[in-house]
């Protein structure tokens, strides 16, 4: 993560400041809030500090904090979170300087920093700054400090595990290293397609969808199976491509039927009574998953179908009209 500024050498600018904590440093100091959007990026993986913003926050809601606090000269009630990987300002009678190079990373307050975009009046932010957080520590406070918030995406959280790696949690750490596999390997179907953090609005398909669908496979199957890594990356490479075989003029396109996160979801979950069924990947091979995926009627996925005969059309109504016709 880099969280520098490759720039010239400029005059730091010196705050008052409040240490929390020795080692690792956290200090607390008000700081402008002009000077923290040019200082600041909310995300680990988009260099554009802007267009991180932009894809995280909600603008309404900032621009409403803009109205109601900053344009009214009001206080925030608490403090913004950053963090950063230098290990240590230079202090001097109570105040640190912070060079004009420094960039931090916003773990909480996204929204309340962003309605400075919107107002004319130079906000005062208070700050608690974590001092030498490797990208690992970061995510870890990330995760502790948002763990409860609703505004967090789960692709986000996804991305987060593969970071952290969290103990005795070993199948959601390889479902989100699948799922980054999958994006990044140009022989699949999903090369560059999936929104790995819940910023990218023009992707239709999220990692919070897909990687709790893979964990379950990982689950189910890692035991008995004995699989690797690469098994499972090839099996999944296999079945998303005899998917788009069903309609590859339509794979990319969010009104197909089966480019939709809540088909691709069913569809998971019957790859894993496959693979339970067939007692090794092997026999799962292209051929033979286009020849079982053939036998789906794509009339019988459509909402309106579904709600005719059930009622629903969750998940868990295509898990059952898929497994019903390929593996009845």
């Amino acid at each position: 993560m880099a969280l520098k500024l490759n720039t010239a050498k400029t005059a730091p600018i010196e705050v008052p400041a409040l240490q929390l904590q020795e080692s690792p440093p956290v200090y607390v100091i008000v700081i402008s809030g002009r000077w923290l959007l040019e200082h600041t990026t909310p995300s680990w993986r988009l260099k554009d500090p802007k267009l991180g913003f932009q894809r995280i926050v909600k603008e309404d809601r900032a621009k409403q904090i803009a109205r109601t606090i900053l344009d009214r000269e009001r206080a925030f009630p608490n403090a913004i979170t950053l963090a950063t990987d230098i290990r240590e300002f230079k202090r001097s009678d109570g105040h640190i300087l912070i060079s004009e190079k420094t960039k931090f990373l916003v773990v909480d307050g996204q929204h309340r920093l962003w309605a400075q975009n919107f107002s004319q009046k130079d906000g005062r932010y208070a700050c608690i700054i974590h001092l030498g957080k490797t990208e690992k520590e970061m995510a870890e406070l990330f995760l502790e400090i948002n763990e409860n918030q609703r505004r967090v995406p789960s692709s986000l959280r996804w991305d987060l595990v593969r970071l952290v790696r969290p103990a005795g949690d070993e199948a959601a750490i390889m479902a989100s290293e699948l799922v980054l596999a999958l994006v990044e390997r140009e022989d699949s179907p999903f090369y560059t397609a999936i929104d790995l953090t819940g910023e990218q609005k023009e992707l239709n398909i999220k990692q919070g969808s897909l990687a709790p669908e893979i964990k379950t496979l990982v689950t189910r199957t890692k035991k008995s199976l004995d699989l690797t890594f690469d098994d499972y990356l090839a099996v999944l490479i296999r079945f998303f491509s005899a998917i788009r075989s069903l309609n590859p003029n339509g794979w990319g396109d969010p009104k197909s039927t089966y480019y939709q996160a809540r088909v691709l979801r069913a569809l998971l979950r019957v790859l894993t009574d496959m693979a339970v069924q067939a007692k090794s990947l092997d026999k799962l091979t292209t051929l033979h998953l286009q020849e079982k995926l053939k036998k789906i009627d794509p009339e019988t996925l459509s909402k309106e179908t579904l709600r005719a005969s059930q009622g629903t059309a969750g998940v868990n109504d295509l898990y059952q009209a898929i497994k019903g016709q390929v593996l009845p």
